[in-house]
């Protein structure tokens, strides 16, 4: 018979599984912590956006408070400790499962562009590869005749579109960035040996780990839930699921409210209350699947940088905050840098919510972010039916 869990219990379960539980390190962060924390959330999603800090750094704040940004520069590009591939998206995972992505590596096919670039510029393609293990690690314009942009400003140049394809094919890899810009390498010279050369599971295994170490991260979820951690096929990822059940390294359960099976663990993550607080980026792991973020915490969320400004509800780059059990709020942030300020643009409370007793709350997690980035003070704006208990709670 499966188990039960409320949807309190629910909540609760897929906060602790993500590392979000309140209780963060007193002592000065490591490279050893951010490490752990890349391993508990599977994986870490990179984004260019940078209106308060890119995306990818702020998942590691969320867990582990103030520490320093350079620490997951050096895991990735000097320790090579975690790499970049594509996962859910373009994301940083722990080295050791590069073997889990060969398979997807080996079965990409080629898209339009690349099939251009092989009929119009013969050899091309082979050429990038060539430059690259003669020079060393290159960004897409030191490539020779790398071309001039197709289109507008996200339009790739032919180099980029050749640097790219190799590096969806597993031949390149990212060994380093530097504002932002990828630096390609040959990928034996990026991913360790022992990493590089062991066994290759197959496609089938592949998936059931891929499933496990969702499910580990999720600590509750839906077989839909799963797959889009690692972009699988929701079929994939059913497969995969029965097979873990039936081995016993995955449970069925019924979750109050839901219209599908859950999923958990098999070593059950505690269902005991959290105190848990947090700003979230909108690409962190917690919220980014926004179907099941609202399936469990009655949090409807959708990201507005791409909705005219005139017609957005919250703001540009708006974060979730988490504070105890509960997604109470949302905040549009900015960074300006010049000023040294953190602008609060906009700071909205969920229906229900006790106004002073977030903001309180709120208050102090702005402020310790202010101080994570370098900033004197946090400004609070005029928008939203937060903004005016949190402006009382920044003058405490």
């Amino acid at each position: 018979m499966p188990i039960s869990l409320s949807k309190q219990e629910a909540k609760r379960i897929a906060i602790r599984a993500q590392g979000l539980t309140g209780a963060r390190p007193t002592q000065p962060i490591s490279i050893d912590d951010v490490q752990q924390s890349i391993r508990a959330m599977g994986l870490l999603q990179i984004d260019s956006v940078n209106v308060c800090v890119r995306s990818h750094y702020m998942p590691l704040f969320s867990r582990l408070g103030v520490y320093d940004q350079e620490l997951l520069d050096q895991l990735a590009y000097k320790e090579k400790a975690v790499f970049e591939t594509w996962a859910h998206a373009a994301c940083f995972v722990p080295v050791e499962d590069h073997r889990l992505f060969r398979q997807r590596m080996d079965s990409s096919e080629a898209r339009r562009q690349v099939a251009e670039i092989i009929e119009e510029r013969p050899g091309y393609m082979e050429s990038v590869l060539d430059q690259i293990a003669e020079r060393g690690m290159l960004t897409a314009s030191e490539l020779d005749e790398a071309g001039k942009r197709s289109g507008p400003w996200w339009g790739y140049t032919t180099g980029k579109i050749a640097a790219e394809w190799h590096f969806k094919k597993g031949a390149l890899s990212i060994a380093d960035r530097k504002n932002f810009a990828r630096y390609y390498d040959l990928t034996e010279r990026v991913i360790p040996a022992e990493h590089l050369n062991g066994y290759s599971p197959t496609t089938e295994e592949a998936h059931r780990e891929m499933v496990k170490l969702a499910v580990t991260a999720h600590g509750v979820g839906m077989v839909e839930d799963f797959a889009d951690y690692y972009h699988l096929k929701n079929a994939q990822a059913r497969v995969a699921i029965n097979q873990l059940v039936t081995a016993g390294e995955v449970l069925r359960v019924e979750v109050e409210g839901w219209n599908a099976a859950g999923y958990v663990p098999s070593e059950l993550i505690s269902a005991e209350p959290t105190q848990a607080r947090a700003l979230l980026t909108p690409f962190d792991p917690l919220v980014w699947n926004r179907d099941r973020i609202e399936r469990i915490f009655d949090f409807f969320y959708r990201i507005e940088i791409y909705v005219p400004e005139p017609k957005r509800q919250y703001g540009y780059y708006v974060y979730p905050f988490v504070l105890g059990e509960d997604l109470v709020a949302r905040v549009d942030l900015k960074a300006d840098r010049q000023k040294g300020v953190l602008r609060v643009k906009g700071a909205f409370a969920e229906e229900g919510q006790d106004h002073e007793y977030v903001a309180e709350n709120l208050a102090e997690e702005l402020r310790l972010m202010a101080d994570w980035l370098g900033l004197k003070r946090v400004v609070a704006g005029r928008k939203g039916n937060l903004i005016s208990a949190l402006r009382t709670a920044l003058k405490r």
